[in-house]
């Protein structure tokens, strides 16, 4: 009897487990801030720019920040449980993010210019988990 019962136990943690993992809350939001912060560094370092490819990393950082900054209003907004006010949002979300994505582009572009070849696979590279 005790076996069914310490069998039973045991399937039933089994099943509750992966329920209690997504049950979980996602990171508050000033960890999201050191993450982004951190990887915005590490991208930074790998580069290793030049004082010349350094004055253009200002724009294109602000441009990073301004990104993850919509992101992260996106996250807390609270969504319309009417199905045409939550499409007028998500339009509005993706206008917002389009702009930010220009200014990224533009911001990019002189410093993306200015590096040589091993510095643009490496930004490439730490780029797209820097965004």
């Amino acid at each position: 009897m005790k076996w069914k019962t310490l069998f039973a136990a045991t399937i039933a943690l089994a099943l509750a487990g992966p329920g209690v993992a997504y049950a979980q809350k996602r990171p508050p939001l000033e960890d999201r801030a050191a993450v982004v912060d951190a990887r915005i560094a590490e991208h930074k370092a790998a580069l290793k720019l030049t004082p010349d490819q350094e004055k253009n990393w200002p724009a294109y950082e602000a441009a990073l920040r301004n990104l993850a900054k919509l992101r992260v209003e996106r996250y807390q907004e609270q969504k319309p449980a009417n199905p045409v006010a939550l499409l007028r949002q998500r339009a509005e979300d993706l206008s917002s993010a389009s702009a930010a994505l220009k200014q990224l582009a533009d911001a990019e572009e002189p410093l993306f210019n200015s590096l040589d070849d091993t510095q643009k696979r490496l930004f490439t590279t730490y780029g797209g988990h820097a965004r």
